[in-house]
């Protein structure tokens, strides 16, 4: 909104003659007004102006064409129980993308879908999920922030195809080096004395899977 040196003296001007001045003088009985009167109006309705931009640009996100152009401020304030919506907040597609993270949430929650080799093949959309496999079946999943007052949760996907080691498949999860890491550990979890494919007892021992973590802080 551009501030027009005419259209701000017109106020001033009509509202002179009803504002007493700081100084304690008021307009004078023929209804004149002083230049520092005008300038003291002036400077008022430009603040007016200014906070009214500075509104509009904080509404930035949420305004369109359409929007300005349905309400111009013409018509002063339209009462709540003639818009629709009212009360309601912003609709999601007022929200920006992203603009609403976990981390910005008071209790946010992350989750990752890991492969049996140690691979992020999806995670919480905007956060950055890596992990690192290290001997038969463990793996360090790292966040991109401080998850070690949050309550982990590991579930076990399947097991390589061919090994016909996937029933109660079970995994455990316990703190990384770092507070930003949780380590799981995958396990076969199926009694009797058979082998897997790389020979290993199928009692419990660990297999490399893939497996699901979600973090609920």
């Amino acid at each position: 909104m551009k501030v027009y040196p005419f259209a701000i003296a017109s106020v001033a001007i009509l509202g002179a003659a009803a504002v007493l001045v700081g100084s304690g003088t008021a307009a004078s009985e023929n209804g004149t007004t002083s230049s520092q009167q005008l300038l003291i109006n002036q400077r008022i309705s430009q603040a007016a102006v200014k906070r009214s931009n500075s509104s509009l640009n904080y509404l930035a996100p949420i305004r369109t064409t359409a929007t300005d152009n349905a309400n111009t401020g013409a018509n002063g304030v339209t009462p709540l129980s003639k818009v629709a919506g009212s009360g309601q907040g912003w609709t999601t597609a007022q929200i920006a993308n992203q603009a609403v993270t976990p981390a910005k949430l008071s209790n946010p929650s992350y989750f990752a879908v890991i492969s049996n080799t140690g691979t992020v093949q999806r995670s919480t959309t905007g956060t950055t999920v890596t992990a690192a496999k290290s001997g038969t079946s463990t793996y360090t999943v790292t966040f991109p922030t401080n998850v070690s007052q949050c309550a982990p949760v590991a579930t076990v996907q399947t097991f390589s195809p061919g090994s016909g080691l996937n029933y109660g498949a079970f995994a455990t999860v316990g703190p990384g080096a770092q507070n930003t890491q949780w380590v799981v550990t995958t396990y076969t979890g199926q009694t009797g004395t058979g082998t897997d494919a790389a020979g290993a007892a199928a009692s419990g021992n660990q297999a490399a899977a893939s497996f699901n973590l979600v973090v609920q802080c």
